[in-house]
């Protein structure tokens, strides 16, 4: 009865980190699919994110702190003609029979509009060693080859993210340190120091009367994972009580502004900078930082120059 509910629900509340992970496997197993055709077919990196109606909570199973989410990924696939098309699924079903996976044969669909008629092509799944379902057919509504990759529909502990698996200097959060650094499990590298008086302006301190220190703390996202990486402004912090009479200004950094995440692709990084004002000189500054909502946030002590 137990298992009946839970499915029911959507199935058993996993970590953000275990998200994060089929993610990740998800866009991978699309790509590989990618390379094992013919080339030039499609590009691994131009994928589409497809919405789910199907992973939401109807029925009020998600409490406080859980959320679901479905990594479902699409790719474009172009064939000049139906025998390259079928050459290639050839090569798919005998690899999955190499590797294991049951090919599940899927017939022609039914166009859409009669007077648009779309390839009357077939098409073929699998699921991988990771739970991931991987179909090549003609989509219904393009009437163009297409591959994707559906991970499931996965409920979520939001707090409960990608750990560290080190940390070093002011990232280790304890005695201070000009910076430091924390590397998550799944290749996510995260910078923070030196902190760096600056010239306190009313421009920059949006105030008729400036601070009488302005300090610019430079935060650097390295993303050596496979997904990307969405920063807010508010993944920054402080502990409760932490830099009495200390300010973050909320105007920077100036592209956390915009409304929207910002976006850190696979193999890229990016540089951020917080602003802080004070009244009087502080021995040093308490943060807490996690680079987006996936991954664990960690005190830092950065020493005060």
């Amino acid at each position: 009865m137990s298992d009946f509910f839970e499915n029911l629900g959507g199935g058993p509340v996993r970590s953000a980190a275990d998200y994060r992970k089929q993610d990740i496997n998800t866009r991978e197993a699309g790509r590989r699919i990618i390379s094992d055709l013919r080339p030039g077919v499609g590009d691994g990196d131009r994928m589409h994110e497809e919405g789910s109606t199907s992973c939401v909570d109807d029925l009020g199973f998600d409490d406080d702190g859980v959320t679901r989410k479905q990594p479902h990924y699409t790719w474009g696939l172009h064939y000049s003609s139906e025998a390259d098309y079928r050459a290639d699924l050839g090569k798919l079903r005998a690899a999955w029979a190499h590797r294991g996976w049951k090919t599940v044969e899927q017939p022609a669909d039914e166009p859409l509009n009669p007077d648009r008629p779309t390839p009357r092509w077939p098409g073929i799944r699998t699921t991988d060693d990771h739970g991931v379902t991987l179909a090549i057919r003609i989509d219904w509504y393009t009437g163009e080859p297409t591959l994707s990759a559906d991970g499931g529909c996965i409920r979520y502990q939001r707090d409960n993210g990608v750990i560290a698996r080190k940390r070093t200097g002011a990232g280790g959060g304890k005695s201070p340190a000009r910076q430091g650094t924390v590397t998550y499990d799944d290749g996510v590298r995260l910078s923070i120091g030196p902190v760096q008086p600056m010239p306190p302006t009313p421009d920059e301190t949006g105030d008729g009367t400036p601070a009488a220190y302005t300090y610019r703390v430079p935060v650097t996202v390295t993303n050596l994972s496979g997904a990307p990486v969405e920063l807010r402004s508010y993944d920054i912090g402080s502990y409760a009580g932490a830099n009495p009479g200390v300010t973050r200004l909320s105007s920077y950094p100036a592209e956390l502004n915009s409304g929207g995440p910002h976006l850190v692709s696979e193999g890229e990084s990016t540089r951020l900078e917080f602003v802080y004002t004070a009244k009087t000189k502080p021995s040093h500054l308490d943060l807490t930082y996690g680079p987006g909502e996936l991954h664990t946030s960690y005190p830092w002590r950065l020493s005060v120059p």
